[in-house]
């Protein structure tokens, strides 16, 4: 695949999928802006290279802005993706530790430290400040010393403070917290501007225990390539273009947000752990990568579709072995709303289906089952399907106050949320009454 960042840009600016932005702009809303165009025009990736008030600075923004993008990341096409990402967890391959790497070219260490000096980006109006949002952070577990790569949004709170907002559900918040009750402070190094395996390989929805850099390796075929940080016992990508290292402060937490989130709404204000930063290292002439998050679909939501719907596709194939098609919606934000096609056998499968997929905690608050006559993937024909093959009172499913990881603002308290399912499925002793009118002959129609 690719050794670092630059060699993928390289590769896509020689596939017109990468845009070089010559013109000053300022990392307060601007740079979100272009992020935000692109994303809605389905366009290339950017890269910003006249940042106000950051001579020398580039700046990288939407390079997953779509799925092409993030196929493009994995080598395949996009009618690929969800067959790939079903197959990310089987292939690992264990990362090379190597002596030194590009990401050591410069080191700010003691008072050289100075988070000022990076061009981090304001993204949405109300966001209360610029923020990190796509480093990948590693921590290793306090019982096992087991890595972790994940992604969490970080608050620029001083020279050499962030917030760290990883929730006590997520693998990284749960290893803070076991810290914490060992009276210490959490090892995260943040790795900003690595190569798309690694950033493809943090979002699988893999067991707490599995170092994502794994993963990562077995995406790219061969071992990722790191190096031990310099002041925290943490290894980081050796080809990384900034490494943040720095300890979590036990016990201390700060306001973080307002923060545009995914759903497309303001997620309050929340205590957000605290990272005391103690060695920033960099590559000669550094590109700094930002992410936008917002209404879908930004790439917030590409890196998350194609994970959730392994997952969701998985734990639908137990219950029916004969599921035909997973789509996880944009209008459901990439993780509240799926739809699966099956291929029934029994006529009240679609409600296992149903039970099983609501209660697997990872977002999820409306599941719709239909036929596999049903294209998933196209609005209109699953609106049909509920609107011919559906009667509310008798196929609709609601339960109340589960546990599930969700930043929904209807939700009546955090990580808990109510959720239904609607079983859209013909009855099987009676389909000829469901069937789709067919017009013989259409597909010899050449005169159109």
């Amino acid at each position: 695949m690719f050794e670092d960042l630059r060699g993928y840009l390289s590769y896509l600016e020689e596939r017109e999928q990468l845009l070089r932005v010559s013109e000053e702009v300022d990392p307060k809303y601007e740079i979100a802006a272009g992020i935000r165009k692109t994303s809605d025009v389905c366009g290339p990736a950017l890269l910003f290279e006249s940042i106000k008030g950051f001579a020398g600075w580039r700046v990288l923004g939407g390079l997953f802005a779509t799925r092409k993008l993030v196929a493009l990341g994995l080598g395949v096409s996009e009618e690929q993706l969800l067959e790939r990402y079903l197959t990310l967890e089987e292939k690992r391959i264990p990362p090379e530790m190597v002596q030194t790497g590009p990401v050591k070219e410069i080191c700010w260490r003691g008072d050289e430290i100075d988070l000022f000096r990076l061009p981090m980006v304001t993204h949405s109006e109300k966001d209360v400040g610029p923020y990190i949002t796509i480093g990948a952070q590693i921590g290793k577990d306090p019982d096992t010393g087991i890595r972790n790569v994940s992604i969490h949004r970080m608050l620029l709170l001083g020279k050499d403070r962030l917030s760290l907002w990883a929730p006590a559900d997520h693998h990284l918040g749960r290893m803070i917290l076991k810290a914490e009750e060992r009276g210490r402070g959490l090892e995260v190094a943040t790795a900003v501007g690595v190569e798309p395996a690694i950033i493809i390989g943090s979002q699988a929805k893999v067991p707490f225990g599995v170092d994502e850099f794994h993963v990562a390796g077995g995406l790219r075929g061969a071992p990722v390539k790191l190096v031990k940080c310099e002041t925290i016992d943490v290894e980081a990508p050796a080809a990384s273009e900034i490494v943040i290292e720095g300890v979590t402060l036990p016990g201390e937490r700060v306001a973080d947000g307002p923060y545009g989130e995914y759903p497309g709404t303001y997620s309050e204000s929340k205590q957000s752990p605290v990272l005391k930063v103690t060695a920033i290292t960099m590559r000669q002439n550094p590109i700094y990568q930002t992410a936008l998050t917002g209404l879908p679909v930004t790439e917030n939501h590409t890196l998350i579709e194609y994970a959730n719907a392994a997952v969701i596709y998985r734990e639908a194939k137990k219950i029916v072995p004969e599921v035909k098609a997973v789509h996880v919606t944009p209008g459901g934000t990439f993780r509240h709303h799926a739809v699966v096609a099956i291929k029934k056998r029994h006529e009240e499968e679609a409600r296992n289906v149903i039970l099983a997929l609501l209660s697997l905690g990872i977002g999820l608050k409306q599941v719709t089952v239909v036929d596999e006559d049903i294209d998933v993937y196209d609005p209109v024909d699953v609106e049909w399907a509920l609107s011919t093959r559906m009667q509310p009172d008798r196929d609709i499913i609601i339960i109340p106050r589960i546990a599930c990881s969700t930043l929904d603002p209807s939700v009546p308290k955090p990580r808990t949320t109510a959720a239904w399912g609607v079983d859209a499925t013909m009855p099987m002793g009676e389909r000829e009454r469901f069937e789709k009118i067919k017009v013989p002959g259409v597909e010899k129609v050449k005169y159109l």
